[in-house]
C-alpha cells in the first residue's frame, strides 16, 4: 500500500505464527492483517493503513469526530479479542502506528525488558469487570412513606410540617441504605480480590459526582483456569444480595486492558 503506516493491534506470545483465519474486521480502509515476528515467540498483529487517513494530521481531525472514532475503536477491540485464547495477549492502545513493520520490531525489541515483565504478569490470565450500583431508592422511599404515614395515622401529609418530616425521613433512609450498600461493595471487592491474581478499583469513577450511586467499578486479573470458579463466586454473591437494592454487573473475560502498565 503506497504511503502506508503499520497499525499495531496487539502483541501475542505463541510458539507458532498466530492464526488470522476468520478475522475479517480491521481498521476501515486497511489491508489484510498479518503477524510480524518480533523474536522469541512474540508476535505483533499488524495491518497497513493509509497515511492520508491515519497520519498525524488526519488523526488530529478524526479524533474530534465521534462518528469517525467509534467504528475504529470497535474494530480495534474486536481484532484484539480474537487472540484471547493465546498464552499471552498484550493489547496496544488505540491508534498505535509506526512508519513500517521494521520500526515495530525495533520499538518492541528496545522495550523488551518492560514488555517481558508485563507478559509474565498477564500470561494465561484474563480480565473481568465488576460493577455494583445502588439502584433501589424507591424501596427506601416506600419505607419512609409508610413510617411517616403510620406515625401521623394518615396516608398523606395534612400539613407542611408533616410533608417536610416525611421528606426528611425519605432522605435519612436513603442515606442509610446507600451507606450500607457502599459497605457491601467494599466487602465484595476485598473478597473477590483474594480470588484474583490482581485487582484494581476505579474510585475516581465511583465518586465522580456527589451522591453517586455507582458503588464499585473494579477490574480483576484472573487465571484462565480459575475463571469458572470466579464467575460462580460472583453469581453466589449476587444471589445473596437480592433485596439489598444493589445491582451487580459482571463482564468478561477480556484482554488485560487494566493490567498492562
Amino acid at each position: 500500500m503506497s504511503g502506508a503506516l503499520s497499525y499495531v493491534f496487539c502483541l501475542v506470545r505463541s510458539t507458532r505464527p498466530p492464526s488470522l483465519r476468520g478475522i475479517t474486521d480491521g481498521m476501515p480502509g486497511g489491508s489484510d492483517l498479518r503477524a510480524v515476528d518480533v523474536d522469541q515467540g512474540l508476535w505483533a498483529v499488524v495491518q497497513s493503513v493509509r497515511a492520508s487517513e491515519y497520519g498525524e494530521e488526519a488523526l488530529a481531525g478524526g479524533l474530534q469526530n465521534f462518528d469517525w472514532v467509534g467504528p475504529r475503536a470497535i474494530a480495534h477491540e474486536r481484532v484484539i479479542e480474537a487472540f484471547l485464547s493465546l498464552p499471552a495477549l498484550l493489547p496496544m492502545q488505540l491508534f498505535t502506528l509506526f512508519t513500517s513493520d521494521a520500526r515495530v520490531v525495533e520499538h518492541v525489541r528496545a522495550d523488551r525488558t518492560r514488555i517481558n515483565r508485563i507478559v509474565k504478569r498477564i500470561e494465561k490470565k484474563v480480565e473481568f469487570g465488576l460493577r455494583l450500583t445502588f439502584a433501589d431508592p424507591n424501596g427506601a422511599r416506600r419505607t419512609a412513606t409508610k413510617r411517616a404515614a403510620g406515625s401521623a395515622g394518615v396516608t398523606s401529609p395534612r400539613s407542611g410540617a408533616a410533608y417536610l418530616a416525611r421528606k426528611r425521613d425519605i432522605l435519612d433512609v436513603n442515606r442509610t441504605r446507600l451507606a450500607e450498600a457502599r459497605k457491601i461493595a467494599d466487602r465484595l471487592y476485598k473478597v473477590m480480590g483474594k480470588q484474583a491474581a490482581a485487582s484494581r478499583r476505579r474510585t475516581s469513577l465511583e465518586r465522580a459526582a456527589p451522591g453517586s450511586r455507582l458503588l464499585l467499578d473494579a477490574a480483576f486479573l484472573v487465571a484462565i483456569a480459575k475463571s469458572g470458579a470466579f464467575k460462580s463466586a460472583i453469581r453466589q454473591r449476587t444471589r445473596e444480595l437480592r433485596g439489598s437494592g444493589v445491582d451487580v454487573s459482571l463482564t468478561g473475560p477480556w484482554p488485560a486492558y487494566n493490567f498492562i502498565q
